[in-house]
């Protein structure tokens, strides 16, 4: 008998691209519906009144959704690391640039906005150089791009690429910058970690598969099943390079994720410590250290 699983996310990541591609839901007994969502907020409200089983977003969401009284928790993390890229206006020709400029983000306060805040600040650029419009997810933020109606985003794969080919300027990249910023996660609620576990279990065993995969098989195949899934060429590599070694999350990624709130003075009451973030029931797996 097959299960409905209803993820929420912003763009299929790569390891979920790959499970449903290949048949790992299917085998897994779970017939998953991905629901596309336009912002965290959108998100966070699905999450908790149980309208989606998990939700596929940046780990630092928790820390204010969870200091809210919302009991959140990871469940996987399936990247290594988060391969977002600051991606601007033709006219940009560097960081010094967006001085006065409207960066378009999800939230202002919360999920990448954060981290944004904090690499601005690493290059001479202070929270009153710049505005934060929230525009909602990824999708809305390229769109956002493409009317003009801001001057940079964050971007991450598959719509980084059509950016860069459209003539837009990536400026930095996470990666790089940053080593120890976690990937995105699966997130889960209490009723899907307590009466759904089942069924999350099967749906985290099809993402294990999935990983594995693209640790086991030829590049050139798994080219070929990204693109398949709406990857292009760069975004794709993107993906090989971000392959998790685990879905347990590294201690030091969360712990990264904290740091970076308090220096920036943006720790919320209540704020959930890194033990408080993660849930490794569901995996069976304690954090990397």
């Amino acid at each position: 008998m097959t299960a409905c699983f209803r993820q929420a996310v912003f763009v299929p990541p790569p390891v979920c691209v790959v499970a449903d591609e290949l048949g790992f839901f299917a085998h897994a007994g779970l017939e998953v519906e991905t629901v596309l969502i336009e912002s965290s907020t959108d998100q966070r409200d699905r999450l908790l009144t149980d309208d989606v089983d998990v939700g596929v977003t940046a780990i630092d969401n928790l820390v204010v959704w969870n200091s809210g009284g919302g009991d959140l928790r990871v469940v996987a993390e399936i990247e290594s690391t988060t391969p977002l890229r600051l991606v601007a206006q033709p006219s940009v020709r560097g960081l010094e640039d967006l001085r006065g400029a409207v960066l378009g983000v999800d939230a202002p306060d919360n999920g990448f906005a954060v981290v944004l805040r904090h690499l601005l600040g690493h290059h001479g650029l202070p929270p009153d150089a710049y505005e934060f419009e929230p525009v909602g997810g990824v999708r809305e933020r390229f769109e956002a791009l493409r009317s003009r109606s801001i001057d940079a985003a964050w971007l991450g794969p598959p719509l980084d690429e059509p950016a860069r080919q459209e003539g837009f300027v990536s400026l930095l990249a996470v990666e790089d910058e940053v080593p120890d910023f976690p990937g995105q996660a699966v997130v889960a609620g209490p009723t899907t970690r307590q009466a759904g576990r089942d069924n999350l279990s099967l749906y985290l065993t099809a993402l294990d598969r999935a990983r594995k995969w693209l640790h086991a098989t030829e590049d050139e195949q798994i080219l070929d099943v990204l693109t398949r899934g709406g990857y292009g060429p760069a975004s794709a590599q993107a993906a090989l390079r971000t392959r998790p070694a685990s879905l347990a999350p590294a201690r030091a990624g969360l712990q990264c994720v904290l740091t970076m709130r308090d220096k920036l003075g943006m720790m919320p009451d209540h704020a959930p410590g890194v033990d408080d973030l993660y849930d490794g029931r569901p995996l069976g797996l304690e954090l990397r250290s």
